[in-house]
């Protein structure tokens, strides 16, 4: 079987058609709201999804230092800063999570949990003799997700924080 000029010049089109339909796919990005706004010693550093009149700021906080084998508290604060109610609002993180509900305009919640910083020894009993406690602390950001009026689902996530280990 032959293929003729033709024939060639349509599989030709045909595949960089495919080229240009997959890197549109692999690079599309659709627009977003989110913000993140992040500052050094874990005093504040908020992240926010405005959709429509709802904008949700999610934050935690730390100590800016602590020992080994110390407990810390992690504080979480979620806000609806925006004109219209969020519903379903739920906070997630590995070791805490929480539901808060209706979060209606100007409305903030707050909650806290306590977090141990294991020792080197309590590492090593996990993961073997050669395993430390990484300096700092890294303890990554929370998500929130919530719906809005029109029953639309979001989701966001805070900003992570580090605690330099003394």
């Amino acid at each position: 079987m032959f293929l003729t000029n033709n024939k060639i010049i349509a599989l030709i089109l045909i595949i960089i058609v495919l080229l240009v339909a997959g890197a549109f796919a692999l690079t599309y990005k659709a627009p977003t709201t989110v913000n993140n706004n992040t500052t050094v010693n874990n005093v504040t550093a908020n992240s926010s999804n405005a959709t429509a009149d709802i904008k949700i700021l999610a934050n935690q906080t730390g100590p800016a230092t602590a020992k080994k084998g110390d407990n810390v508290t992690i504080n979480w604060t979620i806000s609806n800063k925006g004109s219209q109610t969020a519903y379903n609002v739920k906070g997630t993180a590995q070791n805490f999570d929480t539901t808060v509900g209706t979060l209606t305009p100007g409305e903030t919640k707050s909650y806290q949990y306590t977090i141990h910083i294991p020792t080197d020894a309590e590492v090593q009993q996990d993961f073997g003799p050669n395993a430390t406690v990484s300096n700092p602390f890294f303890i990554g950001g929370f998500s929130v997700s919530y719906t809005n009026s029109d029953g639309s689902t979001h989701a966001i996530t805070s900003n992570s924080i580090e605690i330099n280990l003394v």
